[in-house]
């Protein structure tokens, strides 16, 4: 049975939510395209070899999109709009790397048509390697949610 998009969700502070992908060559090409960002640090094999990771990597602003797509899919959820993020790029993603963004909800705040939920992100290589980390928020509509400030339960 389909999931009605108008049911209201309840969040609790302390909840969470991860996904995880596997950046692939192709996904730096199709960024690279939609973006216009060719950076050679990101698409060229010689002139990356001579900077500072020695190969191409993956677009950092592509990795932390992680977070965002756990937000917006997971936690909160759909009906939200990413807020504000500050997110820091720790070490680099190389393609073939598969990469665990873990977002938990923080902090709650009530306004009179929606809440802000205040959200910790990370991005996590296969060898559990940090390599992104964020603070970000998102607007939620009470038309969509309710939330409870008490502790929650994990949503993965």
């Amino acid at each position: 049975m389909k999931e009605d998009k108008f049911e209201k969700k309840t969040v609790h502070v302390g909840d969470r939510a991860s996904l995880t992908k596997k950046f692939t060559e192709d996904d730096i090409r199709i960024f690279t395209e939609l973006t216009l960002d060719d950076n050679g640090m990101h698409t060229d094999e010689e002139l990356s070899a001579a900077g500072l990771f020695r190969r191409p990597v993956v677009h950092g602003v592509l990795v932390g999109s992680l977070i965002s797509s756990v937000m917006g899919k997971y936690l909160p959820g759909n009906g939200t709009v990413l807020r504000e993020e500050n997110i820091r790029f720790i070490n680099p993603v190389y393609p073939g790397e598969e990469i665990t963004a873990a977002v938990e909800l923080t902090g709650i705040r009530e306004e009179r048509r929606y809440y802000i939920g205040t959200l910790h992100g990370t991005c996590h290589n296969q060898d559990g390697v940090l390599v992104a980390e964020a603070e970000c928020s998102q607007l939620m509509l009470k038309r969509f949610f309710t939330a409870d400030c008490e502790k929650g339960n994990e949503n993965d």
